[in-house]
């Protein structure tokens, strides 16, 4: 199964090199040792006119933007986080709020494990 199909507005942190290299040839099914952070259709839109997408872009050279796959690898960490600590305090919604919670700790534990993260939008 396809990244889209199974993972579909989602960012994936691979937890071993299998899963990694499964994102990667875009083969992955419900047994691929993967951790999930789902982007619902409000906060997705909330990140947009926030400018995280723009912001993560800007500091990593990357093109995070609807319809579109996009590894970050680990390296590119401290560029995330000094995105989404640039565009918390805009959050008004709980959900928003509480997506980029999660979103700052899958990026730390990506960070800690040395491993790339999947946006898949």
């Amino acid at each position: 199964m396809q990244n889209s199909e199974l993972y579909r507005r989602s960012v994936v942190l691979p937890l071993d090199a299998h899963a990694e290299e499964s994102l990667r040839v875009n083969d992955v099914d419900h047994s691929t040792h993967v951790q999930v952070l789902d982007v619902p259709d409000d906060v997705l839109s909330d990140m947009f006119e926030m400018g995280l997408f723009e912001a993560i872009n800007a500091n990593c050279e990357t093109f995070i933007d609807e319809y579109e796959d996009e590894w970050l690898d680990a390296a590119a960490m401290g560029g995330v986080l000094h995105a989404i600590d640039s565009v918390a305090g805009l959050a008004r919604r709980p959900s928003t709020k509480t997506f980029l919670a999660n979103l700052r700790t899958l990026v730390v534990e990506a960070s800690e494990q040395s491993r790339p993260l999947l946006f898949v939008l």
